[in-house]
């Protein structure tokens, strides 16, 4: 007795097309929602739990024909079985062209069953992956078991049931399942209608056309989803569409904040193309070369039919996810893509600097600043702050940083103008003379305001380090970048500074009467100030409470040494040691004792000073200046203002 049905397929395909074809579950079910909407089916339903996946649909079904035929028979192309490339029923564009997308399921499921009616009879059978591998690999026939089938409650259809899914794609099975499959079609509508554990697959469930602020469309089909953008930043684009008379619609836009594009593990950094209302290429946006800021903002979706057109040669390649790249079809459409690319970065230029002109002047301050530019200085200054906005920042406290930047670019840039200025007056302005002086010198006060406030975050960090008892390393490298922590002049040297070096390779001449543990011994930090003087600075780590007998046995060994080397070399030049401490010296809780010992060490030309007064020093020196009760020049207030602004 022969059986009753049976998979036709080479093991070889069965690896390439089925079981390594897809990585997650919404894309094969993709693939059964494109086979229900070739098969006329109005509605499909998707439940998934942890035991299974079920795919409901009411389409026309299958007798068992039918089933060997056009299901079990890999390759069977739907297109030759019916009259041009429409379905039946709905006069549909057929999705399906090389019939292998069926075999997606063997790459998530290995158990499989199949339940459909048609003419009032339903049948049922059942596959196991591992059955279908080793009838093959045995040269032999696979015949799937006739099963009793689940009761459908349409006139006709088909139930698919997935179980024991494979670990590997079990993490796709997720809530953003909806999500995921709404981004794959453009199908949804009243008369095709995908439900997701009891909840309606819609367009809006792609969930970032809310992120767009600029968009260009071609056709109206996405009108709705594009209406709250503003009519100057949705612009149609029809004509440059018909210019290459490709036939597409969609629509490319831009995003607003940057990582706005990153959706959980999902970058939709891309443009789709679209092909009979499902996603043919994920993204095409990989083939162009341009690197420019804009492109990491862009996202889109092109739908393009001419592309899968059933009388001329296919160009998908074998796992329907791209396109033989070098068929005219396919040029023609990147060229289209690679113009309105060029376009959307001359208009996404355009539209930046016309809000960040707007965006700086809801601060009144810089309100008050343009007003006060006249002619050749507005149009610069609405430049500059135009390209400020043309750098997306999502932190105000940032974009304030740059406005007062911009701010003072810009008046810095009128130095020369006032410059040239002082060279056409005489005794009769000299009045004028004094004005542009004292321009000058607000400008320049305004840098010191800026680097001074700046120094005050510095020296903040610093003091949250010491806190927190940071390592020894993290706080001799934070005091070497910024010397002048310990005095504003330290910051000038005839030598780059040098780091954690043992004496040995610190001075180019040693002495030979050094021992060789003077040698060896490791200099934090030293250099030389223009003045001549050798600064050599010592830390210790800031719970470590030392002695005065350990502190100048350490630093004779590098006064010893260095000396050494300037009388070998013939020069001369003080020598100073500071001494960076965590609660000063053993002993220094006695007030008396601690005077002693301070003078003491003075005679040598060496310095103790405790990390936490080196920060209060720090910072009184520097916030004393901002918090002066001094009349601010005029731009030091508006850049205070700026700050201030809420």
């Amino acid at each position: 007795m022969g059986e009753k049905y049976e998979l036709t397929i080479d093991l070889n395909a069965l690896n390439h097309l089925g079981l390594n074809l897809y990585s997650n579950v919404p894309s094969v079910l993709s693939e059964i929602i494109a086979n229900a909407w070739d098969a006329d089916s109005k509605n499909v339903e998707i439940t998934t739990s942890s035991e299974e996946i079920r795919i409901s649909d009411d389409g026309c079904g299958m007798t068992t024909d039918e089933l060997n035929e056009k299901f079990l028979t890999v390759g069977h192309q739907r297109r030759k079985d019916i009259s041009g490339d429409l379905t039946l029923k709905f006069k549909r564009k057929v999705m399906g062209r090389k019939g292998i997308g069926k075999l997606s399921i063997f790459s998530i499921a290995n158990d499989i069953e199949i339940h459909t009616k048609k003419e009032n009879k339903s049948i049922g059978i059942k596959m196991n992956v591992q059955d279908i591998v080793e009838k093959i690999e045995n040269q032999e026939g696979y015949f799937p078991e006739e099963i009793d089938p689940i009761n459908i409650e349409s006139k006709t259809g088909t139930i698919i049931v997935l179980r024991d899914i494979k670990r590997r794609v079990q993490s796709s099975i997720s809530d953003n399942l909806k999500k995921r499959i709404s981004r794959r079609f453009d199908i949804f509508s009243n008369d095709f209608k995908v439900v997701v554990n009891d909840e309606r697959v819609t367009i809006e469930d792609r969930g970032y056309f809310y992120k767009l602020e600029f968009a260009t469309q071609y056709g109206q089909e996405y009108g709705d989803c594009l209406s709250h953008l503003k009519q100057n930043k949705l612009h149609n684009r029809d004509e440059a569409a018909n210019k290459y008379d490709v036939g597409v619609s969609g629509w490319i836009g831009l995003v607003k904040e940057s990582g706005g594009l990153q959706d959980g593990e999902d970058n939709l950094n891309k443009i789709s193309i679209l092909s009979r209302g499902k996603v043919a290429l994920e993204d095409v946006l990989d083939l162009y070369r341009d690197g420019g800021l804009y492109t990491k903002y862009l996202i889109g979706e092109i739908r393009a039919d001419f592309l899968d057109v059933s009388d001329k040669e296919d160009i998908a390649t074998s796992s329907r996810q791209n396109f033989i790249q070098n068929d005219e079809r396919f040029i023609k459409l990147k060229e289209f893509i690679n113009d309105e690319l060029r376009y959307i970065k001359g208009e996404r230029f355009k539209y930046k600097e016309e809000d960040g002109i707007n965006k700086a002047k809801e601060i009144p301050v810089i309100k008050e600043w343009f007003k006060s530019l006249k002619g050749d200085a507005k149009q610069s200054a609405k430049k500059l702050f135009g390209k400020i906005n043309t750098i997306s920042i999502d932190d105000e406290r940032q974009r304030k940083t740059l406005y007062k930047q911009g701010v003072l670019a810009f008046e810095g840039l009128q130095h020369k103008d006032k410059l040239s200025q002082l060279d056409r007056l005489n005794d009769d302005n000299f009045e004028k003379a004094l004005e542009i002086f004292s321009e000058l010198d607000d400008i320049e006060a305004s840098w010191y305001y800026q680097i001074t406030t700046g120094r005050l975050e510095i020296i903040r960090k610093l003091q949250k380090n010491v806190k927190d008892n940071a390592l020894e390393r993290v706080i001799q490298q934070y005091i070497y970048e910024h010397l002048w922590l310990l005095d504003p002049s330290w910051e000038r040297a005839t030598e780059t500074p040098s780091i954690e070096q043992s004496v040995r390779t610190a001075f180019d001449n040693v002495s030979n009467d050094l021992t060789e543990d003077e040698k060896n011994a490791r200099i934090d930090i030293r250099y030389r100030k223009t003045s001549g003087k050798h600064i050599i600075i010592e830390l210790k780590r800031p719970e470590v409470i030392p002695k005065q007998g350990d502190i100048l046995e350490q630093v004779k060994k590098y006064k010893k040494a260095l000396k050494k080397q300037l009388k070998e070399n013939g020069e001369v030049g003080e020598i100073e040691v500071i001494c960076l401490v965590g609660r000063g010296l053993h002993g220094w809780d006695e007030a008396a004792e601690k005077q002693v010992e301070e003078r003491a060490l003075s005679v040598q030309n060496i310095t103790v000073i405790t990390y936490k007064k080196l920060v209060s020093d720090a910072e009184k020196s520097y916030k004393d200046y901002l918090d002066k009760d001094q009349k601010k020049g005029r731009i030091s207030q508006l850049l205070k203002s700026i700050e201030d602004f809420k």
